[in-house]
């Protein structure tokens, strides 16, 4: 789809926030999953290569990712996440720039507590008037975060537009509550496939610096 059939069928006159979110949207987190299943494969005496390809099959699948991994396997010790080896997407921030002069930005993430201090360290969170994450008591796909990210913004889903590169966390629930929705084909959440018009976003881009023309 060329980027004029895109602004033809995405419609933002009355958009006022965007949200983003974070893990594989903003950031690149393919050196934490393999460290990760690295870490995982030390533990359960699973090969790592095993663990991510089976990793891959499930996000295939739009399934909860290292927890349904957890699941399957039985993992009575879980290895943890490890955000320093985070990386900004290159065009991050000169996309969060140009978007910030016309619209109030913001993040829904299922992020640790250290969020506002990591997106301080990678240099955007001056971008961001309201960030929202599983600090608040409930995570994505749960409903209430994106009604409190809603609430905090003080807009209505109408008015803004979620912006995710998971089906099951970021395009099902803002598509449930009326916003608009924007999947990102970025890492893990790349390859998860549309099964139903319940999950089929209003549009999808491959990177962020495709969004520029849906904003014009």
């Amino acid at each position: 789809m060329t980027d004029n059939d895109k602004r033809k069928y995405f419609c933002v006159d009355s958009c006022k926030v965007i949200f983003f979110d974070v893990g594989f949207t903003l950031v690149d987190e393919t050196e934490c999953w393999l460290a990760r299943c690295a870490e995982q494969a030390a533990i359960s005496g699973i090969t790592a290569n095993a663990l991510y390809l089976e990793l891959q099959n499930i996000c295939r699948d739009n399934l909860p990712q290292f927890r349904y991994l957890a699941q399957k396997y039985g993992f009575a010790e879980i290895a943890p996440y490890r955000c320093e080896y985070e990386k900004l997407y290159p065009d991050a921030e000169a996309v969060l720039e140009t978007l910030s002069r016309n619209y109030k930005l913001g993040v829904i993430a299922n992020q640790s507590a250290d969020l506002t201090h990591r997106l301080s360290q990678f240099g955007i969170l001056r971008y961001f008037h309201y960030i929202v994450s599983s600090e608040y008591g409930v995570s994505k796909p749960d409903l209430r975060i994106f009604q409190a990210a809603l609430r905090k913004a003080n807009c209505s889903a109408a008015e803004s537009v979620m912006i995710g590169d998971r089906i099951d966390n970021d395009i099902v629930p803002a598509k449930q509550i009326g916003m608009k929705t924007i999947r990102i084909k970025q890492g893990l959440g790349g390859l998860n496939r549309i099964h139903n018009e319940r999950e089929r976003p209003d549009c999808e881009v491959s990177c962020l610096t495709e969004l520029l023309p849906l904003f014009e």
